[in-house]
């Protein structure tokens, strides 16, 4: 048996995009990245789920979290009270107080587990990506060196990527240089580009798109990419023949006439090509299982399936969204309904031309394929 693992996010309408910035100058960006964690600079500040619900709450943890960092930084003076209720619950002023509360609000009571998280560096230090991973729980707490035997309250995350800061889009540029410390960024069409630059593989609604590299790609040979373009577009088309309920007419082709009868641009939103480093294909399809079935078609080949593995079957899971299982279920019965009507010599022809788009430019894809005993 052949088990693919989709390694897919798949994009609810609920998940939300947060810009996180790592403290004065991204002081904190490597704490935040050795230890899955983002936080606001927030020491001695005592939270749970219950409290962040309360805006009044907050304004008293709030003033006590000021008045610990200002003592601690300065060193001297009498220690401040620790019982939240000393301080007022009162309204707070236009000011540091005011943004620091708003942003515990944002981080500790809005920020839900799947939401993305884009960390910011230095102007032109690249761009990390992350995804939070569970409920806040007041056990979330870190204690940094710059506030020795305080503990701070922080949201575990998974990290996804990082990216050159030249490859954000400039329509999204604005979110990474303005703080505050935590920021919504609003969805839609142009935002969603954050999906992009985090996921590999993703869906969204009735869109699906995927990464997949090329590293090896020297740039001095036109024909390095041919394979591999080949292989985009037969199982482009392969995935239209489906659809169409023509997959039996689409086998008896060879895999050239196949796309030639059967390839569909209206099919595809976009197919890119960016041969910096590492060197990318971006397909964005018109269908939330397209470019996820593409991308496992030619994961396949790259595999180089033998017979027996054939016979075993095809079972396509998704570790990334395990709770939707829609996209891997739809993509593993797809493919599995390609794999049993294609003829052994379109098969080797996709699995010699898949071998070729390795050597030439390192081609691979996000999936995780394994071959079970």
């Amino acid at each position: 048996m052949i088990k693919i693992d989709i390694a897919t996010k798949v994009v609810s309408p609920d998940t939300l995009i947060w810009v996180v910035f790592p403290g004065l100058r991204r002081r904190f960006l490597n704490i935040f990245l050795a230890n899955d964690v983002v936080f606001l600079e927030a020491p001695g500040l005592e939270l749970n789920p219950e409290v962040v619900k309360h805006a009044a709450l907050v304004r008293q943890r709030t003033r006590l979290s000021m008045a610990v960092a200002d003592y601690v930084r300065k060193g001297d003076g009498q220690p401040p009270a620790r019982n939240p209720s000393n301080y007022s619950d009162a309204k707070l002023d236009d000011g540091p107080e005011k943004t620091l509360a708003s942003n515990i609000r944002k981080m500790f009571a809005k920020m839900k587990a799947g939401d993305l998280i884009v960390v910011p560096g230095q102007t032109f230090a690249p761009v990390h990506f992350a995804e939070i991973i569970s409920d806040f729980s007041a056990n979330d707490t870190i204690e940094i060196d710059r506030y020795p035997g305080e503990q701070i309250p922080v949201r575990k995350v998974r990290w996804l990527s990082q990216v050159p800061r030249a490859m954000v889009p400039s329509e999204l540029q604005v979110y990474l240089s303005k703080p505050p410390a935590a920021q919504m960024v609003p969805r839609g069409f142009q935002n969603d580009q954050f999906f992009r630059l985090a996921y590999p593989s993703f869906v969204q609604a009735e869109k699906s798109a995927v990464m997949m590299e090329g590293p090896r790609y020297d740039g001095k040979h036109p024909l390095a990419t041919h394979e591999a373009n080949v292989l985009v577009s037969y199982f482009i088309s392969a995935f239209n023949a489906i659809e169409l309920n023509r997959l039996q007419q689409f086998t008896t082709l060879d895999v050239d006439q196949a796309i030639a009868a059967f390839y569909a641009p209206a099919l595809v939103d976009s197919f890119s090509q960016n041969f910096n480093s590492p060197g990318k294909f971006g397909l964005v399809a018109f269908s939330a299982i397209m470019a996820t079935f593409v991308s496992a078609g030619i994961a396949v080949s790259l595999l180089g399936p033998s017979d027996a593995q054939l016979a075993g079957g095809i079972e396509v899971t998704n570790s990334i969204s395990p709770q939707d299982s829609h996209a891997a279920k739809s993509a593993g019965v797809k493919l599995q309904y390609l794999y049993n009507a294609l003829q052994k010599q379109e098969i080797d022809r996709l699995s010699d031309l898949a071998d070729k788009a390795e050597k030439n430019i390192g081609l691979r894809t996000p999936m995780k394929v394994e071959v079970a005993p």
